[in-house]
């Protein structure tokens, strides 16, 4: 009964998870980076063409672009590898090409979904595993698939997902193997590392976090055997280095690598290829690219040490923040190897990442959530696990435990409920009403572009027969409107006024309008010189005035 009981509690909440991922991304306009995710995904995939999008690695890339391929889907023929802007050609593709934009979207986003879904089962069956509690993998796996922002990006054709999932198994596969000895793990480590790594730039970071953890499980004397540990360690670098190469050298066309490296012996291609990915990606984590870096009312060209920090603050659901800070305390009384091991990697990503110039997301540290959250289960019952072990006195103490952790559960699915459908435009209640919520954070933290076809349907439902829209995102205006001048119409700020009767704002642009040396008068000059009256929000990222 206690097997299936916890089985079908996962069924359900897997089936949950899934139907909010999918019903939410049912309506979501592309997001600012995902034309550019796609056009490389085809280019790489169909063409061979590693370079295309050079700042992102192949995997997830191609990934996301084998359903399109599987439906038929083709680039318009103007396309060239030498036309570098990735993001008109992705927005062609969607747009311009005669095709659905939005079937095309949510084929590439599937894959997406299904590794939030693999993400989940993966922390539930570490949790589970180094706990020995099937109900605390259950409520590990609730945390993680319905955490807001694991859901926010799980369900986009982009990559933060993919290298959070793959670093995420990497790890957990990596401590199984110190723990135990053994070499069966060992391959798959290699796989989940080479794959997170292949995903994103920033799954690099396993490389230092490896040397660290051994270095740690050392000094926890937390290693049954050293050699064989040394062996399997061997086995995951040569697996992940056989892996990484094979996918590189199978995708990659032959009169690419002829073109691109001329000089070097085809099995040396892999690593002249990893040599220029990192190259390229080096300036996007020294600099802002020109990006607005925004926090809590300023800007700035290089970014905050304190912005992730900040950031997770505000963007994580207090319930969870709770539960943190439980685990943490419930740790610190006794100190587990596992539990080390998962906030190790949370700190050293959330170092790194401070320690960059690109503030323009939580979506830059989501590699952070499952380990957090599996250190926290794993504390928890562990905690308890002590406390019911001798008198029933302890067993009540336990269950007045227990009670308060179900409940921030429960509060933690409800706050994902809450915001549902715009996941991306979550944050918690320390910003108040969520009208403040550009106040502090902007980008893809709020407005990524994603409610654009919302705001047509509203129109449509409220009769509006003309709008002017300052949209961000990647989505396309015309398109969504059906390509009427008279249904929409374009408006920027650098016009001075604004214009007569309805008017669409992204809350990006917005905010982005206090800047300096952006536009010559910022939006509530505007809006109060024109008296606009301030009638709805769409999704939480579009505000819509009237302005007689």
């Amino acid at each position: 009964m206690k097997t299936s009981g916890h089985r079908l509690a996962l069924a359900g909440l897997a089936v949950a998870i899934v139907a909010l991922a999918i019903g939410s991304m049912r309506l979501d306009t592309a997001t600012d980076d995902e034309p550019a995710h796609l056009a490389a995904g085809m280019v790489k995939l169909v063409h061979g063409r590693l370079d295309y999008f050079r700042a992102q690695p192949p995997l997830m890339n191609t990934i996301s672009a084998i359903p399109l391929v599987i439906a038929g889907y083709e680039l318009a023929p103007g396309w060239s590898p030498y036309k570098r802007d990735h993001w008109a050609v992705g927005t062609h593709f969607l747009y311009r090409s005669g095709y659905d934009a939005q079937r095309i979207l949510f084929l590439a986003r599937l894959p997406t979904v299904a590794m939030l879904l693999a993400l989940c089962f993966a922390v539930y069956w570490f949790v589970r595993r180094e706990s020995g509690s099937v109900w605390g993998g259950v409520a590990a796996f609730a945390l993680t698939g319905f955490c807001p922002n694991l859901m926010a990006h799980g369900r986009l054709a982009t990559v933060d997902l993919a290298v959070t999932f793959f670093s995420f198994a990497a790890a957990a596969l990596m401590i199984v193997m110190i723990e135990t000895g053994s070499y069966r793990v060992a391959p798959l480590a290699g796989i989940a590392a080479a794959a997170a790594i292949l995903s994103k730039s920033s799954g690099n970071l396993l490389g230092p976090y490896f040397i660290a953890l051994l270095l740690v499980a050392f000094l926890m004397r937390r290693v049954p055997d050293a050699k064989r540990l040394w062996i399997g360690f061997a086995i995951a670098i040569a697996t992940a280095l056989a892996f990484a190469s094979a996918l590189i050298l199978i995708e990659g066309s032959a009169s690419y690598m002829r073109e691109r490296f001329p000089d070097v012996p085809r099995l040396l291609v892999p690593l002249a290829e990893y040599r220029a990915t990192i190259q390229a990606i080096r300036g996007w984590y020294a600099g802002s690219q020109g990006m607005p870096q925004f926090l809590l009312g300023e800007f700035s060209p290089d970014g905050w040490g304190h912005y992730f920090l900040v950031a997770l603050f505000l963007k994580t659901p207090i319930p969870a923040i709770l539960l943190v800070i439980a685990g943490i305390v419930a740790g610190a009384r006794r100190i587990r190897f596992p539990v080390v091991a998962l906030l190790l990697f949370a700190a050293m990503f959330l170092a790194a990442a401070s320690l960059g110039r690109l503030d323009l997301g939580v979506r830059h540290v989501l590699p952070i959530y499952p380990f957090v959250y599996a250190a926290v289960m794993i504390s928890l019952v562990n905690a308890l696990t002590q406390k019911a072990l001798t008198q029933k006195a302890a067993r009540r103490s336990s269950i007045g435990v227990i009670a308060p952790m179900v409940i921030l559960i429960g509060w933690h699915i409800a706050e994902n409920v809450r915001a549902y459908p715009s996941y991306i435009a979550y944050f918690n209640q320390a910003v108040g009403s969520h009208r403040n919520a550009d106040r502090f954070l902007i980008d893809s933290n709020l407005d990524w572009g994603q409610d654009l076809r919302r705001l047509e349907q509203w129109t449509r439902r409220e009769g509006v027969q003309s709008i002017a829209v300052h949209y961000f995102g990647g989505g396309n205006v015309s398109y969504e409107f059906g390509n009427d001048p008279r249904r929409v119409r374009a408006y920027t700020p650098d016009q001075g006024r604004l214009p007569k009767g309805w008017l669409a704002v992204s809350r990006h642009f917005y905010r982005l309008s206090f800047a300096p040396n952006v536009w010559r008068v910022d939006y509530d000059t505007l809006l109060e010189q024109a008296r606009a009256r301030y009638v709805t929000s769409i999704g939480g990222s579009i505000d819509v005035y009237f302005i007689e």
